[in-house]
């Protein structure tokens, strides 16, 4: 299957939360979307300021009673809005992390608006953090919704008392709040997050139609099938009860959204991520039922500054939905002759192809990986050598090289892989 990478009209994804319930019923019963889709009252935030940017909190879902409050950062790009509005997007933090004043910085260094808020119930803080003074780590305030308790130790709360329902309604108000800023274009608001919250933009992608574009970096779904000891430790037997499983299969995991996700979608990890295998990844990006493409950078590090400063893609992936610039490359899905030699064709601006293979099995993570070369001429690339007879997978990676490094990573999808 190739790279389902298309120019998308983003007038097409402005759409009202009554239309919702026909094309995600079961979330809209999770959830009360109507509510989260209307604009939250705001309250101001004295501490943790930071400079160029306004500090505030903004109402979510309602938490033992009443509504929880996601401190948050914003701020737009200096000078005059374009025409319509500028931009923008919303970046969910992953696990340990917070509203982080540089991640609003750099997506206003390419011309958009960004709101990073804090999921887990505290104030942003920590030197790591960019947070300035160094204020400390982890602060609650008094009007917070849950804190994330290690991967699911709230599972056995009730489902609107749990860390990953609050984080999913307080990615949709924050998204309600900025369209409800003059300054904003509505119709140009694509949403981001890292690791955990990678995973949580997988699944609002399902949820909440009116993003323009989602982009999940690492976080994927489908983490009860990760071979990673770190996830599969909670599944039944061990740490969920039957019942349990089935909350998780059907309101958590981002599996049950993605069907409904028709915006475009760029999944963004590296080849050997330690935490989301590439396998999960790649299975995401094809249940995802709008068209979606992979990013794999081989080296990417797993981590919050990685994840908004290593991937230029990012940004060229934003600019061509909402302002025309040009696609990412694509490529069909590869073949392989008896002999082993890998083909593929693609488009796009790619300078070098290579095929990653790995001979050894068990934990995806803990492959080792190994590379061939492809001649590239007239939009096709074949490998120069055959696969080994011993590899166990294989898939095919290319990029750009320019002045200013390698870009344009892509790669096939992991479907491709000899299992």
């Amino acid at each position: 299957m190739p790279h389902r990478f298309l120019a998308f009209s983003v007038t097409a994804l402005v759409v009202s939360f009554g239309g919702i319930a026909k094309a995600n019923p079961f979330a809209r019963s999770v959830w009360d979307l109507p509510a989260l889709g209307k604009a939250p009252q705001v309250h101001p935030a004295a501490d943790r300021p930071a400079a160029g940017m306004r500090s505030l909190f903004y109402e979510g879902a309602d938490y033992k009673t009443k509504p929880a409050w996601v401190f948050a950062y914003y701020a737009a790009p200096a000078g005059d809005p374009p025409a319509g509005g500028w931009p923008a997007v919303v970046c969910a933090h992953g696990g340990g992390g917070t509203a982080y004043p540089g991640w609003v910085r750099e997506w206003n260094k390419h011309g958009y608006a960004a709101l990073a808020m804090d999921l887990e119930g505290h104030l942003p803080g920590g030197k790591a953090h960019g947070v300035e003074d160094s204020p400390p780590l982890a602060a609650a305030h008094p009007n917070a919704g849950p804190a994330r308790i290690d991967w699911f130790g709230d599972r056995g709360l009730p489902g609107n008392e749990q860390w990953f329902y609050h984080a999913v309604a307080g990615v949709i108000r924050a998204h309600s709040l900025l369209r409800s800023f003059p300054e904003i274009n509505p119709a140009k608001i694509g949403l981001t997050g890292i690791s955990w919250g990678g995973t949580v933009v997988s699944a609002v992608a399902g949820i909440d139609p009116r993003f323009a574009f989602v982009i999940p970096v690492y976080g994927c779904g489908f983490i009860h099938e990760s071979d990673n000891p770190g996830l599969s430790q909670w599944f039944p037997p061990k740490n969920m009860t039957a019942g349990q499983f089935g909350d998780y299969r059907t309101k958590w995991d981002p599996s049950a959204h993605l069907p409904h996700a028709k915006m475009p979608m760029l999944w963004v990890t590296g080849v050997a991520d330690p935490v989301f295998q590439v396998n999960i990844v790649s299975k995401s990006a094809q249940t995802a039922a709008g068209p979606s493409t992979l990013c794999l950078r081989p080296f990417l590090a797993h981590g919050h500054g990685n994840g908004w400063e290593d991937a230029p893609e990012i940004y060229a992936f934003a600019d061509n939905v909402v302002k025309g610039g040009p696609p990412l490359p694509k490529f069909d899905k590869p073949k392989t002759t008896d002999g082993g030699t890998v083909r593929v064709k693609y488009t796009g601006d790619l300078t070098e192809i290579w095929v990653y293979f790995t001979d050894s099995g068990g934990l995806w993570k803990d492959r080792k990986w190994k590379f061939i070369q492809c001649n590239v001429a007239g939009g096709e690339a074949v490998s120069r050598e055959p696969i080994p007879k011993g590899a166990t997978a294989y898939l095919v990676y290319g990029f750009r090289v320019g002045p200013g490094g390698r870009s344009n990573h892509s790669a096939t999808e992991v479907d491709s892989l000899v299992k």
